[in-house]
């Protein structure tokens, strides 16, 4: 498959996040549930990423070091820094802020799942379209999920579009990066998997479901479970 076909294949599926952003659009007024659920919506979908999708690619290699080793710092860096983290977003409201870490978890998982895509053209053209398909299907519930609070926080729709259309192009951005690193370092995938891994996991578990529980349990319960559900469907089917 020649690589720039590859790379448009890697933005359609990048887009699928801008797909999600737009259907939540439709919505005009939004509730404690409301919010609550699509929070605990953003910590299934992540969660599940994390561990049907990424872990279990990266651990398919015959070394886990750099797996472990990524998620390790992954979950060291978030911990050191969260302050800092927090303090990037503290212009904003709760609700806002929220909506840009979540963007940022994405965006970071975004690029090793685009690098993934470069992986699989190495072995066939078919394994490449496969993970895009899943990529694609997984990327929907996540654009929903960056939109809901920020739309919430009160930001322009117009301006939620962009910053959903950078998000995208993470994805392409990643399958560019992985053919260089491929060509230059194959064994760097598995640590970058890990890295995402642990600083998507540390969100989930210190920022959204907190969030989401608190303001409704059982709209924050019910979302959880339908992020679960997705991406398990999407990756299993």
């Amino acid at each position: 498959m020649p690589f720039s076909t590859l790379l448009w294949i890697s933005a359609g599926a990048g887009l699928c996040t801008l797909l999600g952003a737009l259907l939540m659009f439709v919505r005009r007024s939004w509730t404690d549930g409301n919010l609550a659920f699509f929070l605990g919506l953003a910590a299934g979908v992540m969660s599940a990423v994390v561990l049907f999708d990424m872990l279990p690619s990266a651990l398919a290699y015959p070394h886990y070091g750099g797996t472990l080793g990524g998620l390790a710092a992954g979950l060291l860096l978030m911990s050191l820094n969260q302050k800092g983290i927090v303090s990037l977003f503290s212009g904003y409201s709760e609700v806002k802020g929220l909506g840009y870490m979540i963007m940022l978890g994405i965006a970071l998982h975004d690029l090793p799942e685009g690098m993934a895509i470069a992986l699989g053209a190495e072995m066939k053209a078919r394994t490449a379209m496969v993970i895009a398909l899943g990529i694609s299907l997984h990327n929907i519930p996540e654009g929903m999920a960056i939109a809901a609070p920020l739309l919430v926080g009160r930001v322009r729709r117009i301006k939620v579009f962009c910053q959903t259309l950078l998000v995208a192009l993470v994805t392409p951005l990643g399958t560019y990066l992985g053919k260089i690193a491929i060509d230059l370092l194959p064994g760097v995938l598995p640590g970058l998997l890990g890295l995402a891994s642990g600083i998507m996991i540390y969100l989930v578990i210190f920022q959204l479901w907190p969030e989401a529980h608190r303001r409704d349990p059982a709209n924050s319960w019910s979302g959880l479970a339908l992020g679960l559900v997705i991406i398990g469907l999407a990756t299993f089917i």
